[in-house]
C-alpha cells in the first residue's frame, strides 16, 4: 500500500507520461489512448473502441518571459475554440448540454431575457410586459409585434404555444423537457421522457399501453396548459403550482427557443395535430429538422455547421431591437458580424491558435492556466473591475468568476449489460472485469470516495481554483451545510477497510475472507471523461492512481470520449462511473437536487439506484418543491444534500471557480452565471475593437 507521498508521485508520473517537459528542447511522447466511438452495425448504433497512438505537442518548461503580440486580424469576426466538444444538436427543444445551448441562446430568443449580469431580474424580450395571478397559477404575457423569423416568417403568439407543445410532445430522454412537466403539472410528473410523461399521465404502467384515445388526450392536456390569443396578442401559462424560477426557464434556450410553427411544418416537423405527435416523440439527435438548422428572431443567423470542422453565425442586420436592452447596453444589428466556433481539443493548437492572433476566446482548463498567467494584461473580477497586469501582456483574463456547477465522478449501480459493453471488462468479477451491480455494494462506493485524493484535485487538476463539493448543491444556495466538511477526504487505509468489507458477490461473506470477491479477486474497467476537458482528465487519473495503489490487482482504464459519444453512451447506462459536470438551469436548490438524485433526473436516471432509496430521494425531493416556508424548505434540502453523501451516490468532486481569456481588442463581456458558457452564449453585446 502506498503513502500519500507515495501516490503524489505516482500521480506526477502520471502527468509526466502525457506532458514532457524540457528546459532545452521540447520533447515528445508517443502515447497509446482509447478512442471510442459511435458505429452502425446491423442499422443499429453501437459504442466500438480501438487504441491509437497520439503524439501531444510537447511545452517549453519555465525560462525567461518571452513576448507575444498577436496579430489583430478578421476585424467583423469573433472566433472562438472550443476543446471539449461541439454540439449534440442546434434543437432547443432537444439540446441539454453547454455547447449547443450557448450557440442556441444567439440565434433564438424567448419571452424575457435575463437583465445583464443578474440572474434573477427580467427585461422584455418577445413579450413587452406580463402578470401573474393573485394565486400565482396563471401568468400572462402580451406579445411584441413586427418581429420576423429569420427566414422571414412574421412572430405571433400561436408560435410561442406551438414552441411549448412541441418542446413536451418531443420530449427525448434524458433531455431538459422534465423542467417544463415540472412547471406546468407538478414535480410528480417531471419525467425523463415524453414517453414516461404520457404514460403516468394517464396512470398507465407503460407508454406502450396507452390507447389512442389515450394518446389524443395527452396531447389536450398538454395543449390546455399554454393557451395562445392571436387576436389579443397574447400568450397564458397555466402552471400546476407557484414557480418562483419561471422566468429563468423562459431566458434559457428550452422554453426562449422560440419557432415559427409555419416554418416549421413547411419544413417537416410536427404539424401540431394530436393524431400525429407520437411521430417526433423522443427522437435521436439528428431525427429533428433543427438538428443542424436554424430559424429563430435573435441577433446571429446559422451560416453552417459542418460537424468535426466549423460552425458559423452571422449577423441578423434586421434584428428587431431598437433600444438598448439595458443602459449602456447594445441596440440595433449585432456590431461582431460573424462568429466561427471551432473544436480543438488539443491544447498546444489552441494556444498557439492565440498567440497568433487566429483566436479570439479560447477554452482554457485549470491545467493550462499557469501558461497564461504572465501574459495577464488586464485582470477583471466577477463583476468586471479591472486593473492593469503585465504591461507587456496581451491577455484580458476575468477570474475568480463563480461557477454554478458542480462535478462528480457519477457511479452507476446498474450497468446496462444489453447487447455488450465495451467498458466493463469481462463483465465478472474474475479480475479482469466487473459485474453490472458492483457500484451497487456501498462498500465499493465508499472505497472509492476514499481513494479519492481531493487535495491533489484541487491543486492539480483545478490549478487551486475550487473546492471539494459538499454534494449535488452548490456553496452558497439553500440547502449547503454551512460550516460541515464534506464526508469523504483521501484515506488510504479506510479504502482498503472499505474494499475488505464489500460482498459484492453477495454470498454473504466479506471480500477480505472470500477468495472470490472483489479483494482477491481484483478488477477491471473503463472509466470515461469527454475529450479535451483536461481537468475532468487528471480528476479521473488522480482517481485511477488511488484506487489502484491501494491493491495491485485493481485496474481502471481512463478513456477520454468525444461529447456527443459519451452523452450517447451515459443514456445508454453503458459506463460504469463517468467524470461529468452539471451546470444550473435556474438558480435554485430543486434544480440541482432534480437533476443529480430524482430517479426521473437527467443523472439521477442514469445513477440507477435501488427502487427503495431512489423512492426516498423521490419523496424529499417532491416534499422540497412543494414546500412554500423558506426555513422549512431549506431543513429538507439540506437533509437530501447529507442524503446524497450518506448513501454515497457518487464522488461529489468539485466546484470550480471559472477563468475566461480573451484578446485585449474583444470589448464588452460582462459575467452571468446563468448563461451557458458566458463567453459567448450573448455574443450580441460584445465588440473587436482595433488596438
Amino acid at each position: 500500500m502506498f503513502s500519500k507521498k507515495s501516490l503524489s508521485i505516482l500521480f506526477g508520473l502520471l502527468v509526466i507520461t502525457s506532458m514532457v517537459l524540457s528546459a532545452c528542447a521540447p520533447q515528445t511522447v508517443v502515447q497509446t489512448v482509447v478512442v471510442t466511438q459511435v458505429v452502425e452495425k446491423a442499422g443499429e448504433k453501437v459504442v466500438e473502441t480501438k487504441i491509437v497512438e497520439v503524439t501531444p505537442t510537447p511545452e517549453t518548461a519555465g525560462g525567461e518571459f518571452v513576448k507575444v503580440s498577436p496579430e489583430f486580424k478578421n476585424p467583423d469576426t469573433f472566433t472562438v475554440i472550443w476543446g471539449a466538444g461541439e454540439p449534440e444538436s442546434l434543437d432547443p427543444a432537444w439540446t441539454y448540454e453547454t455547447a449547443g445551448s450557448s450557440v442556441e441562446m444567439n440565434m433564438y430568443e424567448g419571452l424575457v431575457f435575463f437583465n445583464r449580469e443578474k440572474t434573477g431580474e427580467f427585461i422584455p424580450a418577445l413579450a413587452t410586459d406580463w402578470t401573474l395571478s393573485d394565486d400565482g397559477k396563471d401568468m400572462s404575457f402580451n406579445i411584441r409585434k413586427g418581429i420576423t423569423f429569420h427566414a422571414g416568417g412574421t412572430l405571433e403568439p400561436h408560435d410561442i404555444a406551438y414552441t411549448m407543445w412541441r418542446d413536451m410532445l418531443q420530449g427525448r430522454i434524458d433531455g431538459p423537457t422534465w423542467m417544463i412537466y415540472d412547471a406546468l403539472f407538478g414535480t410528480d410528473l417531471a419525467m425523463a421522457s415524453v414517453k414516461d410523461f404520457a404514460a403516468a399521465l394517464m396512470g398507465k404502467d407503460s407508454f406502450d399501453k396507452l390507447s389512442e384515445a389515450d394518446l389524443t388526450k395527452v396531447c389536450e392536456t398538454v395543449k390546455e396548459k399554454v393557451v395562445a390569443d392571436d387576436a389579443a396578442g397574447s400568450v397564458v401559462f397555466h402552471l400546476n403550482q407557484p414557480v418562483p424560477w419561471l422566468l429563468a426557464l423562459m431566458a434559457q434556450p428550452l422554453m426562449g427557443g422560440i419557432v415559427d410553427q409555419e416554418w416549421m411544418v413547411e419544413n417537416g416537423d410536427w404539424d401540431g395535430d394530436c393524431a400525429t405527435w407520437t411521430k417526433f416523440a423522443d427522437p435521436p439527435a439528428e431525427g429533428t429538422i433543427l438538428f443542424d438548422k436554424a430559424n429563430g428572431t435573435g441577433p446571429y443567423k446559422l451560416d453552417h455547421w459542418t460537424p468535426g470542422e466549423e460552425m458559423v453565425l452571422v449577423a441578423n442586420d434586421n434584428y428587431w431591437r431598437t433600444e438598448p436592452m439595458w443602459e449602456g447596453g447594445p441596440s440595433g444589428a449585432p456590431q461582431i458580424k460573424r462568429v466561427v466556433f471551432k473544436n480543438i481539443s488539443e491544447w498546444g493548437t489552441r494556444l498557439s491558435m492565440l498567440q497568433a492572433g487566429d483566436a479570439d476566446h479560447i477554452y482554457v482548463p485549470p491545467p493550462y492556466r499557469s501558461q497564461l498567467e504572465p501574459y495577464y494584461k488586464t485582470i477583471c473580477d466577477p463583476a468586471g473591475n479591472c486593473k492593469e497586469g503585465n504591461a507587456e501582456g496581451y491577455v484580458e483574463v476575468y477570474r475568480d468568476l463563480p461557477s454554478p456547477a458542480i462535478t462528480p465522478a457519477q457511479f452507476n449501480w446498474n450497468i446496462n449489460f444489453e447487447g455488450g459493453n465495451p467498458f466493463v471488462g469481462s463483465g465478472a468479477l474474475d479480475g479482469n472485469g466487473i459485474t453490472s451491480d458492483f457500484f451497487n455494494d456501498i462498500h465499493i462506493r465508499k472505497a472509492f470516495n476514499y481513494c479519492f485524493d481531493f487535495q491533489a484535485m484541487i491543486k492539480d487538476a483545478l490549478n487551486n481554483d475550487g473546492v471539494q463539493a459538499q454534494g449535488p448543491i452548490p456553496q452558497g444556495m439553500m440547502g449547503y451545510r454551512e460550516g460541515e466538511a464534506p464526508l469523504y477526504s483521501y484515506d488510504p487505509a479506510k479504502c482498503e477497510e472499505e474494499f475488505k468489507l464489500a460482498d459484492v458477490d453477495k454470498d454473504g461473506v466479506p471480500a477480505s475472507e472470500d477468495d472470490d470477491d472483489v479483494w482477491n479477486k481484483g478488477f477491471y474497467f473503463q472509466m470515461a471523461y469527454n475529450t479535451g476537458n483536461e481537468t475532468r482528465r487528471l480528476s479521473s487519473e488522480i482517481l485511477k492512481a488511488g484506487i489502484e495503489a491501494v491493491n495491485p490487482k485493481f485496474s481502471i482504464s481512463v478513456v477520454g470520449m468525444p461529447w456527443p459519444v459519451l452523452l450517447a453512451s451515459r443514456r445508454q447506462g453503458k459506463l460504469p462511473i463517468y467524470v461529468g459536470g452539471w451546470l444550473e438551469d435556474y438558480h435554485d436548490p430543486h434544480n440541482w437536487v432534480f437533476a443529480f438524485l430524482a430517479s426521473q433526473g437527467s443523472y439521477g436516471r442514469i445513477v440507477n439506484m435501488p427502487a427503495d432509496i431512489a423512492k426516498q430521494f423521490d419523496d424529499l425531493i417532491t416534499q422540497g418543491a412543494s414546500e412554500t416556508d423558506p426555513t422549512k424548505r431549506s431543513e429538507i434540502y439540506q437533509e437530501i444534500q447529507k442524503k446524497a453523501q450518506d448513501e454515497v451516490v457518487n464522488i461529489w468532486m468539485y466546484q470550480v471557480l471559472e477563468r475566461y481569456h480573451f484578446q485585449e481588442w474583444i470589448k464588452g463581456f460582462y459575467f452571468n452565471p446563468a448563461y451557458p458558457e458566458a463567453p459567448y452564449s450573448w455574443i450580441y453585446a460584445m465588440q473587436k475593437v482595433a488596438p
